[in-house]
């Protein structure tokens, strides 16, 4: 299944209600592939991610919940962690190697979340975990900073809501601001 660019982005919310069916390895690695196109600074690609299935998802939703927020996630199908490597921009570059880092995150998770969009699978960005129970589960050593989690499965309802956006003279301007 191919969509439209358009229809994909009207397609892709933040879902909260799963169906409970797991995501397959190979959809998770399809997904991740895809996810790795994304552009980053210098091609620097300052991330690792980190799928968590089966009963490795049910420990680390246990985690996520631990933050007091985003108890839905018991029925996810699977998980992604984003975590920031080490950025290694070109020689000249005379920003701190890491200062496009997490606008790459950003880059990178948007398509990881419109790749899995476009096979079917709903997904949600999670921003609130227990830092260090994520990382036990996930075996991700202490220095290295986790910096989203991506719930994944099936959608219960297959029905995209109605998207809530500002005005565009709030957002995009010719010319000028």
């Amino acid at each position: 299944m191919t969509m439209a660019f358009k229809e994909l982005a009207l397609c892709r919310e933040s879902c909260r209600d799963y169906d409970g069916r797991c995501v397959s390895h190979d959809l998770l690695e399809e997904i991740m592939d895809v996810a790795c196109l994304s552009p980053s600074a210098c091609n620097s690609q300052p991330w690792r991610m980190v799928a968590a299935e089966g009963e490795t998802a049910k420990a680390l939703a246990e985690e996520i919940k631990k933050s007091g927020r985003n108890f839905f996630v018991d029925n996810c199908g699977a998980f992604i962690a984003i975590c920031e490597t080490e950025a290694v921009l070109r020689a000249g570059v005379n920003e701190d190697q890491q200062y496009f880092a997490q606008m790459d995150i950003g880059m990178m998770t948007m398509m990881l979340t419109l790749a899995a969009a476009d096979k079917g699978i709903a997904s949600c960005i999670l921003g609130c975990f227990d830092d260090e129970g994520c990382h036990k589960v996930l075996g991700i050593p202490k220095d290295v900073p986790l910096r989203l989690i991506i719930a994944l499965g099936y959608a219960k309802n297959e029905t995209p809501r109605d998207k809530i956006r500002k005005p565009k003279d709030q957002t995009t301007a010719f010319q000028n601001w």
